[in-house]
């Protein structure tokens, strides 16, 4: 899908790997009265992944359904898990982009999600300032995963062990992923470690975003 910049100019993406905060921090802004649209992706996975599935233009995602816990997260590796969601990501992105065009142009856009990898978003910027992502240390990630007992779906498998290992290896291999990408492209980031409360992190996401808007006009 080829895009103008200029088309998304108004969109303002928030990503970074799970356990990062990145809802918790897009709902401190939206709650002080900020005037932005908001669009989760994982709100949007259902559509994506299930319902607007197309076998030509996303393979990847409809060999996938119908597949039952174990084939999806027993009988398999974390290396087979990461490289299938780089390629489900790459086939689902177009879709993101195709809502967002759809939305209205104001008030600007808050895109938040996991897979907002910056290969695909970088492309889309026209500034720097216009994405910033959230990336937790191992700790804090480790943490978070064992307060939240994730994943907690592995009850419904043959294998409630090996589904978990294998889904916290495959997040740390995306983690790792998307940190990567995020430094190799000189991209803006926040470090979450835990030492800064949420609010603290929302006001550093908010003068960052206001930033570019400001520069906008």
């Amino acid at each position: 899908m080829i895009i103008a910049k200029e088309a998304l100019g108004h969109v303002l993406w928030l990503g970074g790997p799970s356990e990062a905060g990145k809802t918790t921090v897009a709902q401190i802004l939206l709650q002080r009265l900020i005037r932005w649209q908001w669009y989760p992706c994982d709100l949007h996975e259902y559509n994506h992944l299930i319902a607007r599935a197309d076998p030509q233009l996303h393979p990847t995602i409809y060999s996938n359904l119908g597949r039952s816990v174990d084939e999806q997260w027993v009988y398999t590796t974390p290396e087979a898990l990461f490289t299938g969601t780089l390629v489900t990501n790459e086939e689902r992105f177009p879709m993101i982009v195709e809502d967002l065009l759809k939305m209205p142009s104001q008030p600007p856009i808050l895109v938040e999600g996991p897979r907002l990898f910056p290969a695909l978003i970088a492309p889309l910027l026209n500034h720097p300032g216009q994405a910033i992502w959230l990336l937790p240390t191992a700790d804090f990630v480790r943490g978070s995963q064992e307060r939240r007992d994730k994943p907690v779906n592995r009850f419904r498998s043959s294998d409630p062990d090996r589904y978990r290992s294998n889904f916290l290896e495959r997040e740390r291999l995306l983690r790792e992923h998307i940190c990567a990408e995020v430094k190799g492209r000189d991209l803006p980031w926040i470090e979450i470690d835990g030492r800064r409360t949420p609010e603290m992190i929302a006001d550093e996401v908010q003068s960052h975003f206001e930033g570019y808007l400001a520069r906008r006009g």
